[in-house]
């Protein structure tokens, strides 16, 4: 039995990154009621107990943060399965066959492309035919099925063009994040976060006194090797939640418009109820800069030490 595109549009978890980031961020400003129901699970006589509730903080950030990646991820498999190629565009109906044998080494090139620049979002301008109309990539990506003039009216048809500038921007900031992978891998991987520092100090070199400090425990660090220049790196990451939060709203409300417009023209709701009604997102500056932007005083740290030839 296979599933087909219909039941895919209808019954895909597009939810699923927002409602993650909501409990998370609940449980995160609600730590001492989780951290009484962890106690409940501790291992040991009375008096000698395994502890658990050491990192919850840690942890539930940590959780944020990975949903966060893995919300743009999801984000850009869609994007490059929807996406026209050579001006063709894809079958919408072969979309779970697409995800599954997605080459996602290319796609992670592809996003690199775009935080760079290399790859130009004005591709979302670029005129397409689509169901006997002519209108942007971006309005067939994120507003399938909303291209009738006479249905949908001229302050409607200008409203997606502004969201669709915007949605430009969201692209090119997440892109960006997700960049950066070497701490996305050490989430994936192992687990190869910790918490390490706890302050920074900057001293007067002559009289050895502080002139600045930061505090910076609560950060996360991961080690990286670089074998070829014989050389150790800890990055440090300081904790930004409610950035993690909002951001991941944002690439699910994305992936909710994609998807959900897709199972009223591919799906058979179309079929089950003339008078249903749906929720279109749109996406607007003031909302974007609100919530790319950083909380946190210091956003990355990077220390190094390096074998030097002919030490011991």
């Amino acid at each position: 039995m296979e599933t087909d595109y219909k039941n895919f549009y209808n019954s895909y978890l597009k939810e699923y990154h927002e409602v993650r980031a909501i409990y998370l961020r609940h449980l995160l400003y609600n730590t001492d009621s989780i951290n009484a129901t962890i106690k409940e699970n501790e291992l040991g006589a009375q008096d000698v107990k395994i502890p658990l509730t050491k990192n919850t903080k840690f942890i539930i950030q940590a959780d944020l943060r990975q949903n966060y990646f893995h919300s743009i991820e999801t984000f850009f498999e869609f994007l490059f399965a929807f996406l026209p190629k050579n001006g063709k565009i894809p079958d919408n109906r072969e979309i779970l066959k697409t995800l599954v044998k997605s080459k996602w080494q290319q796609n992670y090139k592809r996003i690199e492309y775009i935080a760079n620049g290399k790859l130009k979002l004005n591709l979302l301008d670029e005129k397409i035919d689509f169901l006997d109309f002519n209108v942007s990539v971006g309005q067939y990506l994120f507003y399938l099925g909303t291209f009738s003039k006479e249905k949908f009216d001229e302050d409607y048809q200008n409203a997606v063009k502004n969201s669709i500038e915007s949605i430009k921007k969201i692209i090119k900031i997440i892109a960006i994040d997700f960049s950066k992978r070497d701490e996305y891998n050490a989430y994936k991987h192992a687990m190869r976060v910790f918490p390490s520092l706890n302050s920074i100090h900057i001293l007067n070199a002559e009289s050895l006194k502080e002139e600045i400090s930061f505090d910076v425990s609560n950060s996360a660090s991961y080690q990286i090797y670089n074998d070829k220049e014989k050389e150790t790196i800890v990055k440090t990451k300081l904790f930004d939640p409610e950035r993690d939060f909002k951001m991941t709203k944002i690439c699910s409300r994305l992936i909710f418009n994609m998807i959900e417009l897709r199972s009223v023209v591919f799906g058979d709701r179309k079929e089950k109820g003339v008078n249903e009604k749906i929720a279109i997102i749109l996406f607007n500056q003031a909302n974007i800069e609100d919530s790319i932007k950083h909380n946190v005083k210091i956003q990355d740290l990077s220390f190094s030490t390096k074998l030097i030839n002919g030490s011991s």
